[in-house]
């Protein structure tokens, strides 16, 4: 097996030296994203990509309904959080999570960890070859996943690696990695014209990160009432709890691993939810799961130039803007 070093395998270290070599910098930009980060001092240096293949998939862990007597120990709390009593009077299920909420959903949560590890891993390795470029940053990044066979997937990371000319303008490398905390370029899942508008207004990115959920509840009878085609227009309770948990401990996830970037703002770039059914015996157990997929940003080196605090304007080197009329008067031609 080839040697790996810096995390990379060789066929990356041999794509980085060919980018070096050419003197031509490969860019997966538009034309019009390629001009927009030039405004704000950014030069693209090459398209970096990164990989990882992995078998993802679950265990079984038992019927919904008594998954709160687990090594976990039970939910708590009332509603979704444990057994509780639905509307028409008959017990419910409780909704579990794999964050916590309401009881460990301890059945995928091996599968929501070799998500995220395969997710962050391919976006690391993309960053290493970024470094390899000595680049700052990457934008327009895209992370996806495909099924190759059965339970193995593959997971991509792609983007266009750039380098600051101006540090008063865009900034240089520091950014950390949402799983590693190790620092290096920074990344962005939005386009090179969105992050020359983040730029403008005065924010930097500072990295990517991903919150991801999987919530069960058990089949109840209430919920297969719901559920059942007589039961007319009315809103099934087990489901909508079902997914406004899923998304919650998603998001909560979201917010816990930009917390490691130092943001002071989270950009959601992408968002998924879905629901499907395992076999609980004769019954079933009900699943969704939420992705939630975010750029943490930051203030940065023109913030101060658009905070209109009284301690960023003494921070201003710049000539005061003088209006060509007096105050409060206005030419009557320009309003017609």
């Amino acid at each position: 097996m080839a040697t790996w070093s810096d995390g990379l395998p060789p066929a990356a270290h041999a794509r980085a030296a060919r980018q070096r070599e050419s003197g031509v910098a490969g860019s997966l930009l538009s034309a019009p994203g390629a001009a927009a980060i030039g405004s704000v001092a950014l030069q693209p240096v090459g398209e970096v990509f990164g990989s990882l293949v992995v078998q993802l998939g679950w265990a079984g862990g038992g019927c919904g309904i008594w998954a709160t007597a687990s090594p976990f120990g039970p939910g708590s709390g009332s509603g979704m959080g444990a057994l509780g009593r639905g509307m028409l009077g008959g017990w419910t299920s409780p909704v579990l999570t794999t964050g916590g909420r309401g009881g460990r959903n301890a059945g995928f949560g091996a599968y929501v960890q070799a998500f995220a590890r395969a997710w962050h891993g391919a976006h690391d390795r993309m960053v290493a070859e970024a470094g390899l470029l000595a680049a700052d940053g990457v934008v327009g990044v895209q992370v996806r996943r495909r099924r190759l066979d059965g339970q193995i997937w593959e997971f991509t990371a792609v983007g266009t690696a750039v380098r600051t000319l101006d540090t008063s303008v865009s900034p240089r490398a520091g950014g950390r990695g949402a799983r590693t905390g190790a620092p290096g370029p920074w990344t962005a899942g939005f386009s090179a014209e969105h992050t020359t508008a983040l730029l403008q207004s005065g924010y930097v990115p500072r990295g990517m990160a991903l919150g991801l959920s999987v919530s069960t509840k058990h089949e109840d009878a209430l919920l297969q009432q719901q559920r059942s085609t007589w039961a007319g227009n009315t809103e099934v309770d087990g489901l909508t709890h079902l997914l406004e948990a899923a998304r919650d401990d998603a998001r909560q996830q979201l917010t816990r691993r930009a917390g490691t970037l130092r943001a002071s703002d989270l950009v959601v770039t992408g968002s998924s939810v879905g629901e499907f059914e395992t076999s609980c015996g004769d019954e079933v157990d009900l699943h969704a799961e939420a992705l939630f997929i975010g750029t943490a940003i930051a203030p940065g080196p023109m913030h101060a130039f658009r905070d209109r605090s009284a301690q960023a304007v003494t921070r201003r080197d710049v000539t005061s803007v003088i209006p060509l009329t007096d105050p409060g008067v206005r030419s009557a031609s320009r309003h017609r």
